[in-house]
């Protein structure tokens, strides 16, 4: 077994804090101080500190002139290497495109991260009245149409599970937000691994029993042609 001495243990520790700090964010908190900090991560705050200099440096962290600590620019081009090396987004953006034109309501593309989902590409309705997730959103997997159907197809074991499996989609009414409906669809890519899930949402207001048979097909269709652009030709969902 390869040993580990003491500096690069120390070395790793670091890393495992800086990771926890900026962990420690979420779309409830994008702002918090440094007693925040302390308290969410169970750092000192003297640790803190140090490592927020760092991060600061590297421009992962920036800091208000009141003191309030939240993500830096950098994440921004991070997360714009993240997208290209996921899923090409010049199939991926015209798809949403399309979606938001034949439905009027907004559309994203969701990948599992773990428990979670992340929201990694999306195209706003036109109308004023839309629910609001954005891209980089993190919500967990058992919320939301998107997280039923990643899970499905993730293989997760069950009736629930088995019956979006089968049925191809999954429709889901204020799960994430108050009001909104979400219909969600697979996408498969090369070898018949599981992309991510086409999503198509807005409020219940809008969206009738008449109206929501008409997403669904589309839905499932778009995550049909999307899929085959991908290279997949696993296009039977059960």
């Amino acid at each position: 077994m390869a040993q580990v001495d003491d500096a690069e243990a120390k070395h790793v520790a670091s890393v495992e804090r800086a990771v926890a700090l900026l962990r420690a964010f979420s779309i409830e908190k994008p702002r918090m101080t440094l007693a925040e900090l302390a308290t969410a991560t169970g750092l000192y705050k003297s640790t803190i500190l140090r490592i927020s200099q760092t991060l600061e440096a590297a421009g992962l962290l920036q800091k208000t002139h009141a003191g309030h600590y939240y993500i830096g620019s950098a994440t921004l081009q991070l997360a714009r290497l993240h997208q290209e090396a996921i899923e090409p987004a010049e199939l991926i953006i015209p798809a949403l495109r399309q979606l938001v034109d034949e439905t009027g309501e907004s559309a994203c593309f969701n990948i599992r991260n773990g428990s979670n989902r992340v929201c990694l590409y999306r195209i706003e309705s036109q109308h004023r009245l839309r629910d609001h997730i954005m891209v980089g959103d993190v919500i967990p997997l058992p919320r939301g149409a998107a997280g039923h159907v990643l899970e499905a197809f993730s293989g997760a074991k069950g009736a629930k599970h088995a019956q979006v499996r089968k049925a191809g989609y999954s429709v889901s009414q204020a799960e994430v937000s108050p009001g909104v409906v979400a219909i969600s669809a697979p996408v498969f890519k090369g070898g018949g691994e599981l992309a991510g899930a086409l999503v198509v949402s807005g409020p219940q207001s809008r969206i009738d029993d008449e109206t929501l048979q008409r997403l669904e097909s589309i839905v499932v269709n778009a995550a049909r042609v999307l899929s085959s652009r991908l290279g997949s030709t696993h296009l039977a969902f059960v």
